[in-house]
């Protein structure tokens, strides 16, 4: 009995293991099917991100595209609606001459080709001069497009005169549709190349100035293209040419300033200073005293400074002329017609009168206080720091005649000697 006891007791141990063995193997299957079921909906939402995103990419590539077709439309409004011109034009155009060469017993396909000779002959000639725009002559393609479309126009019109006898207006469109679009592709391709109205009145204006320039200035002229001949080609500039002939020509580097104008500049201020150093009479009113206005006697104003006329004088020039030399007769004896004063003589006439001012010699105009002020001081800070008062400094600073400066430099010195033996007493 206990042997059968036993073998009980392990039958039912292994039934019992065997239902937990296959309790597992059940826990394992469906643990597998759920995972199998995760992996393959993870699957499901990764080809749905997948496509989603790949019209995604599409819708945006078709939008860029648009993009770029609209973009390039709103930049290019005439060419664009050339394009749609030519597009709309060459499709009716070809129809037109496969059909009149067909009604001619023309074979379809010999037809076809002709009507694509003519047509593709006349664009072909159109993109020629196109591409050489800016880079060689355009007329030979310009000509050869306009005599192709004027030829398959021309087929056009005839059929179209002949095949709508009752609407002749319809002749007169097809053989716009072979000119039409050509004319439009030429003015885009060709026109606004030219130059402006303001370029065009530019140009003129300065042919204009070069005609005047070589009439009034020929022998410059002649030297400024002798320049130019000499010099490599490219490397001297019409108008530095010009600048350098006026220089060999006239002496100077200013164009328009010559030996003669200087000259009469110079004379005019010598008269204008000669004759506002005259006084005023004294027999203007009879019966009214000597001097019924003493403003009238005062000393005249000599006018603008010569410093305004010196500053516009080329340095060459400067330094080459007279007028730069501290002599007192330096404006004098180039035919100015003013005549040379005396040097001041050193003495009795150098004295100085109760104002300061120096006493000039009879018939010279006396000297301004203001200016001996101006002098003193200048002379007085040339002393302080070691230098001489000299004329040209003295024409610098006040820019008077060269004549009135060697008579302020005088009077002042004049007046630091006496200072200076007065001390010494």
């Amino acid at each position: 009995m206990s042997g059968l006891g036993e073998f009980r007791a392990e039958r039912r141990e292994d039934r019992r293991a065997e239902r937990a063995d296959a309790r597992a193997d059940l826990r394992e299957e469906r643990e597998q099917k759920r995972l199998d079921a995760e992996a393959a909906r993870q699957r499901r939402e990764a080809d749905q991100r997948d496509a989603e995103q790949a019209r995604g990419r599409r819708r945006a590539a078709r939008a860029a595209r648009f993009g770029r077709v609209t973009g390039w439309v709103a930049a290019n409004p005439a060419r664009a609606f050339v394009r749609l011109v030519q597009a709309c034009s060459i499709v009716p155009a070809v129809v037109s001459q496969v059909a009149a060469l067909d009604h001619a017993k023309v074979a379809v396909l010999l037809a076809v080709l002709l009507a694509a000779m003519l047509e593709g002959g006349a664009w072909a000639l159109v993109a020629m001069g196109a591409q050489a725009e800016g880079e060689r002559s355009t007329h030979t393609y310009r000509l050869g497009a306009w005599a192709a479309g004027l030829v398959a126009g021309s087929i056009n019109f005839a059929h179209g005169w002949t095949q709508y006898p009752h609407h002749h207006w319809v002749a007169f469109v097809l053989a716009l549709s072979s000119i039409g679009a050509v004319w439009l592709t030429d003015l885009q391709t060709h026109g606004g190349r030219g130059p402006t109205t303001a370029e065009k009145k530019q140009a003129k204006e300065r042919a204009e100035h070069a005609r005047r320039r070589a009439d009034h200035h020929p022998k410059v002229r002649a030297v400024a293209d002798r320049l130019l001949s000499a010099a490599a080609y490219g490397a001297l500039s019409p108008d530095e040419a010009w600048r350098v002939a006026w220089e060999y020509v006239h002496g100077v580097t200013v164009p328009g300033l010559t030996a003669e104008l200087l000259a009469q500049r110079l004379n005019a201020r010598a008269r204008v200073a000669e004759l506002s150093a005259l006084p005023a009479p004294a027999d203007l009113w009879p019966g009214m005293p000597d001097d019924p206005f003493p403003a009238l006697t005062l000393p005249l104003p000599s006018g603008p400074s010569d410093g305004v006329y010196l500053d516009t004088v080329p340095d060459a020039l400067r330094n080459a002329s007279p007028i730069t030399t501290e002599a007192p007769t330096a404006l004098y004896g180039n035919g100015s017609g003013v005549p040379v004063p005396k040097p001041e003589e050193p003495g009795d006439g150098s004295s100085t009168d109760g104002g300061g001012n120096a006493s000039a010699p009879a018939g010279e105009r006396p000297l301004d206080p203001v200016d001996l002020a101006r002098i003193r001081v200048l002379a007085a800070d040339l002393a302080a720091a070691g230098e001489e008062l000299s004329t040209r400094k003295v024409r610098s600073l006040l820019g008077c005649r060269n004549e009135t400066a060697v008579r302020l430099r005088a009077a002042v010195e004049a007046e630091r000697d006496h200072s200076d033996e007065e001390n010494a007493q």
